[in-house]
């Protein structure tokens, strides 16, 4: 009992309950509660299976699957459980899991930097992590997954325990069943078995190669069944990018500039100048040329920690790019490279952690400023904010989707849903209409019509919304200004 009330444990809890505080007054203060239309997806999965309906959703038109495999079905899951357990919907219940991923980061925080600690869990208050965690992303459980890895790494490389082969074999797992590029994970753990190549240590080269291929084996199956199921091994069509090379950069080189900026996860938002300006000011208030001795020592005795955490932020970096230049997806921003920012953070204050005790309590009070600040920035006025707004609450929100959606009879589909009716309407199937760049062509009114018939759906709904920022075949938009009322029906 002693160990577990330290004044660093003490700090840690003190943290966490603050940020899970702030998670669950922004969730619930948001008009949208953090909920975008990943999340709905998410949400709608973890419903459908609390009701016991499996891995595909309602469908009325014959061929065309509803099977869950545009994501990994892992973060839905948790949702699952946690709802099952609690007795939450799964909205709240998406919010405990966010919490729970929250603490078991701490948790690893500590084993890896004991009385330092709390200082290190001080970087979730940087813009990047600190957005994440109050989304209801896959991103989320995702970072605890890396935070996961690296320990593992950083104890099986101190001491070879066949223990410590089971913690990557599992954090592993579970990267790849949250996100697709998680499987990046068996990657790491494969090279790790080089680095025991070169050093003629056969057993742990074994047993690292062993390990991220039976995951990398799983994820083959997995894969499988998604192709069997959807025709598509990742349930969607993946078409080629739509930048140029000039274009991908300038897009890449902007989100990088995005995610060096600590306040604001636009760069427009808050300068990026700010972010420099603050840390030169740390530096200069608390730092003097005695201090930077121990820091550059760490390069040489004490660098494992901060080495495993730069290595793999940049394979994660260095994959997400190679993928995103083969394929379009998300436009480069903080949920693409926050697992990047993520581990060059810990690279960063890891680094500094490491820094002999004379040093340490300047590099602390440097590390202390800058989070606190951040701190403000992006929990504490955000929260404020939030609790002086005159606009809707998330409960406000859904109580006006439920009204609106009670003129839709059960079993119909429905186009352009809101996102929340995804996991309140489970009889609704929703449809989405071919757009660009999400898909090669934009879909006619009259092909998406010949698409989902013949259907046995009640009725086909168009949801009136703006089409902004993609590209929607003319058809439909001059169908957006037919009519009056919120949905079209579009006749069977």
């Amino acid at each position: 009992m002693k160990k577990l009330m330290t004044p660093a444990t003490i700090w840690l809890a003190v943290l966490f309950s603050v940020y899970s505080g702030a998670l669950v007054v922004s969730a619930a203060l948001n008009p949208e509660g953090y909920v975008t239309s990943d999340s709905a997806h998410y949400l709608q999965l973890a419903q459908n299976l609390l009701n016991g309906d499996g891995l595909s959703t309602v469908n009325y038109v014959d061929g065309m699957s509803t099977y869950f495999a545009t994501w990994p079905i892992g973060y839905p899951v948790l949702i699952t459980i946690v709802s099952f357990v609690t007795g939450f919907g799964v909205f709240w219940a998406a919010k405990v899991v966010n919490i729970i991923c929250l603490a078991l980061c701490f948790v690893l925080l500590q084993r890896l930097f004991k009385e330092r600690s709390a200082i290190v869990a001080l970087m979730f208050s940087i813009s990047t992590i600190s957005f994440l965690f109050v989304h209801t992303w896959s991103e989320v459980p995702f970072l605890f997954g890396f935070l996961w890895l690296v320990y593992g790494l950083v104890r099986y490389t101190e001491t070879e325990k066949r223990g410590y082969i089971v913690h990557l074999f599992l954090a592993s797992l579970f990267l790849f069943l949250m996100r697709y590029i998680g499987l990046t994970g068996a990657g790491i753990v494969g090279l790790l078995g080089f680095y025991y190549l070169f050093r003629k240590k056969w057993r742990p080269m074994l047993l690292c190669w062993f390990s991220g291929s039976v995951v990398i084996l799983i994820a083959g199956v997995y894969l499988l069944i998604n192709w069997v199921q959807t025709g598509e091994f990742t349930g969607v069509e993946r078409v080629p990018k739509i930048e140029t090379a000039s274009e991908f950069y300038e897009m890449l080189r902007e989100a990088i500039l995005s995610e060096l900026n600590l306040f604001a996860i636009e760069t427009g938002e808050v300068s990026l100048y700010w972010t420099i300006g603050l840390i030169l000011t740390a530096l200069i208030i608390f730092i003097r040329p005695r201090h930077l001795l121990p820091f550059i020592y760490v390069l040489k005795r004490h660098f494992l920690v901060p080495g495993l955490f730069l290595f793999v932020g940049s394979v994660y970096f260095v994959a997400i790019v190679t993928m995103r230049w083969t394929a379009y997806f998300d436009p480069f921003n903080f949920r693409l490279l926050g697992p990047a920012t993520f581990m060059f953070a810990l690279f960063i204050v890891s680094w500094v952690s490491e820094v002999e005790e004379k040093a340490w309590t300047a590099w602390k009070r440097s590390l202390v400023f800058v989070f606190v600040i951040a701190f403000i920035f992006n929990i504490g006025r955000p929260v404020y904010m939030a609790i002086i707004s005159d606009e809707p609450t998330y409960k406000e929100t859904v109580v006006q989707v439920e009204e609106t959606y009670s003129v839709i009879p059960e079993g119909s589909i429905v186009a352009f849903e809101n996102i929340h009716a995804r996991y309140l309407r489970l009889d609704l199937q929703f449809i989405k209409v071919h757009f660009r760049p999400y898909f090669a062509e934009p879909e006619t009114l009259d092909a998406f019509r010949g698409r989902i018939t013949p259907n046995t759906a009640a009725g086909v709904y168009l949801q009136r919304k703006s089409l902004k920022g993609y590209n929607y075949h003319n058809s439909f938009e001059n169908k957006m200004k037919q009519g009056d009322g919120i949905f079209i029906p579009l006749g069977q």
